[in-house]
């Protein structure tokens, strides 16, 4: 699986606690009203069905099997710009997403 991190983002991960021993836990989940929204959690654990999607040196992202196929060539970003600030998730698998932004479908968009 292929998912690329920028250097911003890992920095703002790795000031969260993110290191060799705790990862991000990366979703999707039915949900938002574009069908799919994002999940993520910091963990310590992971269990057998999960597939690590992301690793470097500094930083791991992991994901559960039902999750990998809306994850692959997603690209995590930071920005800390006043309109827009916090992580951006930007997915070339998705065929339509929500105006505000915050999910995604695998349809035409939601709002038109």
């Amino acid at each position: 699986m292929q998912i690329e991190v920028t250097d911003k983002a890992k920095g703002k991960l790795q000031e969260l606690g993110l290191n060799a021993e705790r990862f991000l836990r990366l979703g999707v989940k039915p949900g938002g009203c574009a069908g799919m929204s994002y999940d993520a959690v910091i963990d310590d654990e992971m269990s057998e069905n999960d597939k690590v999607a992301y690793e470097s040196d500094e930083l791991r992202i992991v994901a559960g099997a039902e999750s990998v196929e809306y994850l692959e060539g997603l690209k995590i970003d930071f920005s800390d710009d006043l309109v827009r600030p916090g992580f951006l998730l930007s997915n070339p698998n998705a065929q339509g997403s929500c105006g505000c932004g915050s999910s995604f479908g695998k349809g035409k968009s939601c709002c038109g």
